[in-house]
C-alpha cells in the first residue's frame, strides 16, 4: 500500500464520519461504532496525525 493510498482510506473514512454521524468526526458513522469509539475512526485520525507531522516536520 503507497502512502497516498493509505492517506485516501484515511480520508474516506473522516469523510464517513463527517456525512453519517450526528456531530462531524465522531462516532456513529461506520458499523464499528459503538458508544465508547470506533477504532476505525481513531485508526484514521492516527494516520492522518502521523502523516502531516512527517510532511510539516
Amino acid at each position: 500500500m503507497t502512502l497516498s493510498e493509505l492517506v485516501w482510506a484515511a480520508n474516506r473514512t473522516m469523510d464517513m464520519h463527517w456525512t453519517r454521524s450526528e456531530s462531524p468526526w465522531q462516532p456513529g458513522g461506520c458499523r464499528q461504532c459503538t458508544e465508547d469509539g470506533c477504532p476505525q475512526l481513531d485508526w484514521a485520525r492516527r494516520v492522518l496525525t502521523d502523516v502531516r507531522a512527517q510532511l510539516l516536520g
